[in-house]
């Protein structure tokens, strides 16, 4: 059976966010199934294949995409087209499987508007594909009425473990992770931040990791999750969170919105605040002082963590493509 992975969101730059979830999706599925994995490639993508998974050039652009993808497929003799996001060529010669990974236009409080291009571009490929992936039960809840019910499956993103590491001291700054977009929210974080200073707490300095400015590789980030004193995810509106899930996994106390994916990730290991409420999140900040506390939120994430393991994710991708392939 021969499975192409649309490797379309590789293409924007580094590798953040949906595009790591893909490769560490990528990764172990081509290393736990093997056989005949084909990504689909854009020219000038920066990321760098796993291993065991045959690369193939493919077309860049909405309407190149649209024309050539299905004598793409033809040729390859695809059995499945798995793709990461909500974006598959809307006649293809195989079962495809589209990615939705939020729906904010579909989110009355998401506060961030949508083009109507992009709605459009996605509810067709969200009716076209055989089945729609969504990470969390709030995404697919989003999802409904825009794909038919029985095509749509909750399918979390996972972690890899990971690597072993001798023990730095929790001690480094408070550690936000995302890029600059408006729904991340780092304007209320920093005022929240010099608030919480000004009334005393002794809080670190906010260390903010991200493109477009301070983009890092896995390394350092991870390095980075292992050092901070906690990390601070205050977003107005998120579709999974993959940082909070990454912060658990590394151990570090995690502060973050009270949003329906965070508190399907995170459970009782984090602190939630209000990300519309400056004084909620200056709280949740000042919260960090309390010794114990951050020694219950480090022992709590490693354990929410695993209930996400790639194991998992990568199972129920098979069970997809063997399902569909039929």
């Amino acid at each position: 059976m021969k499975v192409a992975f649309d490797g379309a969101c590789l293409a924007a730059g580094p590798p953040t966010g949906v595009s790591r979830a893909f490769l560490h999706g990528l990764a172990a599925y081509a290393a736990t199934f093997g056989g005949d994995v084909v990504l689909l490639l854009p020219d000038g993508a920066q990321a760098e294949p796993p291993a065991g998974v045959t690369v193939v050039a493919a077309p860049r652009g909405a309407l190149r995409r649209q024309r050539e993808l299905p004598r793409l497929l033809r040729a390859l003799g695809a059995a499945v087209l798995h793709s990461p996001v909500a974006a598959v060529p809307l006649r293809a010669p195989c079962p495809t499987i589209a990615t939705v990974h939020d729906l904010p236009w579909r989110c009355p409080t998401a506060g961030e508007r949508t083009p109507l291009r992009q709605r459009l571009a996605t509810t067709l490929a969200l009716r076209a594909a055989a089945a729609v992936l969504a990470p969390s039960a709030f995404t697919l809840a989003a999802a409904r009425g825009l794909a038919p019910p029985a095509r749509l499956h909750l399918v979390p993103h996972g972690l890899p473990p990971l690597p072993a590491a001798p023990a730095v001291p929790r001690d480094g700054p408070l550690l936000v992770l995302g890029d600059d977009r408006p729904r991340k929210n780092r304007d209320a974080v920093r005022r929240a931040h010099a608030a919480a200073l000004a009334h005393g707490a002794p809080l670190p300095p906010l260390q903010f990791v991200g493109p477009p400015d301070a983009f890092v590789g896995e390394a350092e980030k991870l390095a980075l999750l292992r050092h901070c004193t906690a990390v601070v995810q205050c977003s107005r509106f998120e579709g999974f969170g993959l940082p909070v899930l990454e912060a658990l996994q590394a151990a570090a106390p995690v502060v973050c919105s009270d949003l329906p994916p965070f508190r399907e990730i995170a459970g009782d290991a984090a602190v939630y605040v209000d990300p519309r409420d400056d004084a909620s999140i200056a709280a949740g900040l000042r919260r960090l002082g309390e010794v114990q506390l951050r020694l219950r939120l480090a022992a709590a994430g490693p354990a929410r963590a695993a209930q996400f393991p790639i194991a998992a994710t990568v199972q129920r991708w098979r069970a997809l493509h063997e399902e569909l392939a039929r």
